[in-house]
Formats: structure tokens, C-alpha cells, sequence
């Protein structure tokens, strides 16, 4: 496959699959775009982190569905659209996943830098931009050597994470102001919906633990464990500290903060609560910047492997790492850092996260009919009355879609067609190539070598000789 003996490595248990996805997930999402959905949710952003959570479980159960059925690096966001629904729609929705996990690298690179400038007493402020670059140059450097280290440092950065969003939580209720809580939203309910709609963006990721399918061990169990605790421990801490936070501080001061949630340690915890959420803040935008940077590359990397992409991309380094997947999700990252605003960058993510939902759920509706002989071997199927789920996925993925804006949804757009050249010119050079390899399940392409292949997942002998590549 031209990578000589280097291949993924399987590395991820249940804590390193929930750290990553759960990681994604609590990041700038909750520590600035809150402040962002404040504006139109007010003292009811926690609602609108609870409808926000509504389509996130629905696109984790059809994602759960497709990963028993058949675990594939990249498989939630390129794999499993182009072989169930169709070649070019599912190329499409790597393209967008990839983009959609390269605005989050830059608004976590910025976001962290917001946080330092937050300190009590620092006088000299850091160049947002320019501390933003090498946030994301550090933690290139963390991906580039290997899984291993990756893990390492995400578990130590989640585990700190929640535990000090859970100290928040508890520490805040006794100063609660009912007169801050009755504000309800500046825009109603359609304020509340808009909130769900940006806040979306706090959620978005959760399925990712899908394309981590090949370096995870026993993954029908880890990734599914990694999907259920990567959205049900967000959505506790999301809610609790969307009210603590609009219930302690009037909601408009908690919109108006660059660093909102130090603003509300401030009032009941003084100095020393501001530095303490501040530590807070810096392990989950950490946690989530790495963990970005890691399946971003995973999904470039997946995109690549039918050859519509450059080929270059599916190069793996001596660390088990997609080596050139990895620069150029870095080097956009840095684009756009330079070059994008907070706001704007989430909404298109947002958009390009709702796109792929909806193709997931297409994806489960389709796979009886298109992928009988695998989808019959899954030992979870959403047919019958259970089709419900998915259908009321793909139909609220829509209007939160609607709701993000014609700015956001025309910048979609624009990089949607940008996918399109790069799908119509890769296919048209290589079709024959890019038809063969796009008929079949490419698992195990790039994890081991081909003599030692059975095409036996479930076989115990092979599980434990890939846990020791």
C-alpha cells in the first residue's frame, strides 16, 4: 500500500475514546460560544443546551448502529456515507467534517490565549493571533509523535476538566439570584431556538469517536461506551453551568464577557475562583484543541484512501501518525486563525456538522437495502417503529440548519464546491482505481500487514496481535 511497516496502531480504550470525544466536544464550546448563545437565549441558554442535546443523542444512536455494523477509521464521515448512500455525497461529507474540525483547532487555539489574558493581574496582554499559532504549533508537535502521547495527555486534560466544571457547578448554586434567572431569553422562544442552533457547535464532535475505529480496542464496546459518555457527560455540565452561570451574573454582563465564565467565578469565588476557572478553562480548550487536531487528521487521512485525494495524504510516519493528513490540517488551521472571526467560524462548522447528521441518518435508513450482507450482522438495528429515530434526526438537523444563517450557509456552500472540483477532478483521473477501492470496506488497508489479514474481525487471536502492532 506503499507505507512499508507503518501502520495505525490500535491504542484507545474506553477513557481514551471518551477523552478525545468528549474532549472535542468540551472546549470553546462551552467556554466561549456560551457567551456567544447568551446573547439570544439569556437566562435561558440551559434550555437551549437541552434542545441543543436532542439531535446530537439521535446522530449518536444511528452513529452506534453504523460502528457495530463495521468499525473504519474515518468511518462516521467518509467511509460509511460513500459506501451506504452514495459516492459523491459521502465524499462530500468528509470534506465538510474535516473543515468541520479545522474552525474548531483555530477558535480553541484563540480561545485558550483569551483565558491567559484573563489572569488577575496580568498586565501585558498576548497577541490573540499570534499565541493562537503556536498553541496550534505545540500541539501539531504532540500529534505528529504518536497516539500514545496524544492519549496520554487528553486523559489527564478531560479527567481535570470535569472535574473542575463540577466544582463550578456546586460552588455557584448558593449565590443563584431568582431575579437573574426570571430574565428569561431577549428573543423567546425563536432566541431559545437560535441559542440551540449556535450551541450546537458545544455538542458537535460527539460522533467523531466513530472515526476513531481502527486504533480502538474492541471497538463495537469502546466506541459505543466512548458515544454514550461523550454526550451524557457534556450535556450534565453543559446544562449546570449554563444556569449557574446566567444565575449568578445579570445575563447581558455574562453575553458581553470575552472570558464569561471567569467573569462569573469572580463574583462568588473572588481572585482565586477566577485563576481556579481560569486552569479550568485551559485544560478543556486544551483537551479539545488536541483531540481536534487528532480526528481531523483521522479524517482527512479516511477521505484519502479511495484516491480522490492525493494519495500523500494516506502516508502514516514512523509514530503510526497520518503524517502529511496532520501538516495540512494544521497549516488551514493556522489560515484561520489569521484570518477568521469566532462567531462566523462556528457557524459554518455548525452547518457542516448538521450536513453530515443528516447524511448519517440517510446512511442507517439506507444500509438494509445497499449493505444487506453487513447490516444484517449488526446486533443493533433501527428498523420498524425504531425508524423514528433517525427520521426525527434528519428532520431537526434541517431546521437547525436553517436557523444558522444565510452567511453561514453561503460559506458552506463555497466550500462544499470546493470539495466538488477536488471530488470531479480526482474521480475523472483515477476513475477506475477510485471505483474499485470506493466498492470496497477498506478496514485494515493501513493496520497491518496484508500477509497477516483474515478478514475476520471478531476473531480473538487477531484482535490481540493488532493490539501489539
Amino acid at each position: 500500500m506503499g507505507n512499508g511497516t507503518k501502520h495505525l496502531r490500535k491504542e484507545l480504550g474506553i477513557l481514551g475514546v471518551t477523552s478525545i470525544t468528549a474532549g472535542i466536544v468540551i472546549g470553546a464550546g462551552v467556554f466561549v460560544v456560551t457567551g456567544i448563545a447568551a446573547k439570544y437565549a439569556g437566562a435561558l441558554t440551559w434550555v437551549s443546551y437541552a434542545i441543543g442535546a436532542i439531535p446530537v443523542i439521535l446522530v449518536g444512536l444511528s452513529t452506534i448502529v453504523l460502528n457495530l455494523m463495521y468499525p473504519v477509521e474515518g468511518g462516521e464521515s467518509y467511509v460509511y456515507p460513500t459506501r451506504i448512500v452514495n459516492k459523491y455525497a459521502g465524499f462530500l461529507s468528509g470534506w465538510a467534517m474535516w473543515l468541520a474540525l479545522i474552525g474548531p483547532v483555530a477558535i480553541t487555539a484563540k480561545a485558550f490565549i483569551m483565558y491567559v489574558n484573563a489572569l488577575p493581574g496580568l498586565e501585558t496582554k498576548l497577541n490573540v493571533v499570534a499565541g493562537g499559532v503556536i498553541v496550534t504549533l505545540v500541539f501539531f508537535i504532540i500529534n505528529w509523535i504518536g497516539l500514545k502521547t496524544v492519549k496520554v495527555i487528553q486523559n489527564i486534560l478531560f479527567l481535570f476538566m470535569v472535574a473542575g466544571l463540577g466544582i463550578y457547578i456546586i460552588l455557584g448554586l448558593p449565590h443563584l439570584n431568582t431575579e437573574y434567572i426570571a430574565m428569561g431569553a431577549p428573543g423567546g422562544f425563536s432566541g431559545v431556538w437560535k441559542g440551540a442552533s449556535l450551541l450546537i457547535f458545544a455538542y458537535a464532535g460527539l460522533t467523531l469517536a466513530a472515526d476513531l475505529g481502527e486504533e480502538a480496542k474492541d471497538p463495537a464496546k469502546t466506541i459505543t461506551w466512548g458515544i454514550i459518555l461523550g454526550i451524557t457527560i457534556p450535556a450534565i455540565l453543559y446544562i449546570g453551568a449554563a444556569f449557574v452561570s446566567t444565575g449568578v451574573i445579570p445575563m447581558d454582563e455574562f453575553a458581553g464577557s470575552d472570558a464569561p465564565f471567569a467573569t462569573v467565578a469572580g463574583k462568588y469565588m473572588g481572585t482565586f475562583g477566577v485563576t481556579f476557572i481560569i486552569l479550568v478553562a485551559w485544560a478543556a480548550i486544551l483537551s479539545s484543541h488536541n483531540a481536534e487536531q487528532t480526528v481531523g487528521t483521522r479524517i482527512l487521512f479516511g477521505t484519502s484512501r479511495d484516491r480522490i485525494l492525493p494519495q500523500s495524504f494516506s502516508t502514516i510516519n514512523k509514530f503510526g501518525v497520518p503524517s502529511n493528513a496532520l501538516i495540512l490540517t494544521a497549516a488551514v488551521a493556522i489560515f484561520l486563525i489569521i484570518s477568521g472571526t469566532i462567531q462566523l467560524v462556528a457557524e459554518v462548522v455548525v452547518a457542516m456538522f448538521l450536513y453530515n447528521w443528516i447524511i448519517t441518518h440517510v446512511a442507517v435508513l439506507m444500509a438494509p437495502k445497499t449493505q444487506p450482507e453487513i447490516y444484517k450482522n449488526a446486533p443493533l438495528k433501527l428498523n420498524g417503529w425504531k425508524v423514528i429515530f433517525p427520521v426525527a434526526g434528519i428532520i431537526i438537523s434541517v431546521a437547525l440548519l436553517i436557523y444558522q444563517g444565510p452567511k453561514a450557509l453561503i460559506y458552506s456552500a463555497i466550500w462544499l464546491a470546493i470539495g466538488s472540483i477536488f471530488y470531479f477532478s480526482g474521480y475523472r483521473s483515477k476513475k477506475k482505481e477510485v471505483d474499485r477501492l470506493i466498492t470496497e470496506w477498506p478496514r485494515d488497508r493501513y493496520l497491518e500487514p496484508e500477509s497477516e489479514r483474515t478478514g475476520d474481525y471478531s476473531d480473538s487471536s487477531k484482535s490481540q496481535a493488532l493490539d501489539e502492532v
